[in-house]
């Protein structure tokens, strides 16, 4: 093989070799955000579709800021599904903070008929609820991720 051929082959194993050790270096020290459900509000009926706005936190444990495409949801309660929607124009969360949002939610008729029926089974007892967030991240090579919180509806009464 002469040199001059074989000078294009060592300067694309060293290039890759580059490469390589730079993202072995990189700080690849990521941990998830979570999200979580502060506020809940009913808005008016249109047609057979009952609309909300549900208050979002979003915190992020990391050291740099989280910017983000958009987010889909889901809200079950009693193990039914109960509203889902999605949003865009999410705020950024800048590192060790946390953003606050508003997005809106939709249920059908059915959904909301599924969920009164295991509210009333539940004979005012607490009820479980869950939220499934569905975050795109605006950072080149991290996937979406999804967050999922559980959490309690207080229904019942308390002791004195």
């Amino acid at each position: 093989m002469t040199l001059a051929r074989a000078l294009p082959i060592r300067f694309f194993f060293l290039a890759a070799l580059l490469f390589l050790s730079g993202c072995a270096t990189m700080n690849l020290d990521y941990e998830e955000p979570s999200v979580e459900l502060v506020s809940f509000k009913a808005l008016p009926v249109n047609g057979f579709e009952q609309n909300f706005e549900i208050g979002l936190k979003l915190t992020n444990p990391n050291n740099f800021e989280l910017p983000f495409n958009g987010i889909s949801y889901q809200l079950s309660v009693a193990g039914e599904t109960l509203a889902h929607g999605v949003a865009a124009n999410i705020p950024t969360a800048e590192a060790y903070g946390e953003s606050r949002f508003v997005v809106p939610v939709s249920t059908s008729l059915l959904g909301g008929i599924k969920v009164i029926r295991a509210l009333m089974a539940s004979q005012g007892q607490d009820i479980s609820y869950q939220l499934k967030a569905k975050l795109d991240i605006d950072i080149p090579f991290v996937p979406k991720l999804t967050v999922i919180q559980d959490g309690i509806i207080p229904l019942g009464q308390k002791p004195l």
